[in-house]
């Protein structure tokens, strides 16, 4: 065995305590080890407004027109290719599904019709009830949400920093779902479930309504503007802060009021009138 140099015993070691330290997905040190997945919310805080109310029947037909999605797809890659065209962006779509995310969907508006709208099983859940491994379960729900026919945001839970973990603080739970449909799909189902169209005067309430509340959103306030947009606490309580300290700025603009153009008089109102080189 050929003699190691001092160099390339200090090469190994560095390598052996590089391959020990954990690593994040970025590259950078992770000091919390905190198990979880980015863009997650605290569990408690935002479900009242995530969760849909759904009207009678209208998860059985979310289902319908899944499965019919589903039968349509061949016949959409078929007519694209008699045609000797690519296919367009609403018909790619259409040919994600597959039988194993309508049954992921299908479980998930049976919980969303006995539930009350208030989905969040868990992916054990979902593999018992639907009989799929879980790499079938995760990409049957990536499907729907690629799709549209699915929202699907994460939650966390706070904890008490375990011992291999001091510093975390948060540890991920089941994700919150909601179903719905969008519009540019409805075209590849048959007549008999597609929406009936808004009379001509409803649509147009409804644009007026809608510029009439951007109109409004314009004069908002800076503090209001925070209140409403920003859901983050630390730095809401920051833009707060410079939300007051902008608005005081711009008050100072202003001149001083006129004391006493509120005065009557005979010959007219305010300084007209007051006096001879008013």
């Amino acid at each position: 065995m050929g003699a190691i140099t001092l160099a390339q015993a200090s090469f190994m070691a560095l390598d052996r305590v590089e391959r020990a330290r954990p690593r994040s997905r970025s590259g950078a040190a992770n000091p919390t080890r905190a198990h979880v997945h980015p863009n997650s919310r605290k569990a408690g805080t935002f479900e009242d407004d995530f969760f849909y109310t759904y009207a009678k029947g209208e998860t059985d037909r979310l289902y319908k027109k899944a499965v019919e999605l589903l039968k349509r797809k061949n016949a959409v890659r078929r007519l694209a290719r008699a045609e000797g065209r690519q296919l367009t962006e609403d018909e790619k779509l259409v040919t994600l599904i597959t039988p194993a995310a309508v049954r992921v969907f299908e479980q998930l508006t049976n919980l969303a019709r006995n539930c009350a709208g208030k989905v969040f099983p868990t992916w054990e859940w979902i593999e018992t009830h639907t009989g799929l491994s879980r790499a079938s379960v995760g990409r049957g729900l990536s499907i729907l949400a690629k799709m549209g026919l699915l929202d699907k945001q994460r939650r966390c839970v706070p904890i008490d920093p375990p011992a291999d973990r001091p510093k975390a603080r948060n540890a991920q739970t089941s994700n919150v779902y909601r179903m719905s449909f969008p519009n540019r799909l409805a075209r590849f189902l048959p007549r008999w479930l597609r929406p009936i169209a808004l009379p001509d005067d409803v649509v147009q309430r409804e644009v007026d309504r809608i510029e009439q509340i951007e109109a409004m959103r314009l004069w908002r306030s800076p503090r209001q503007v925070v209140a409403e947009e920003i859901e983050d606490e630390g730095l809401r309580r920051v833009l707060d802060r410079l939300a007051i300290a902008i608005e005081k700025r711009e008050s100072q603009k202003n001149g001083q009021p006129l004391l006493d153009s509120y005065v009557l008089s005979t010959d007219g109102v305010g300084l007209i009138g007051q006096r001879a080189d008013a």
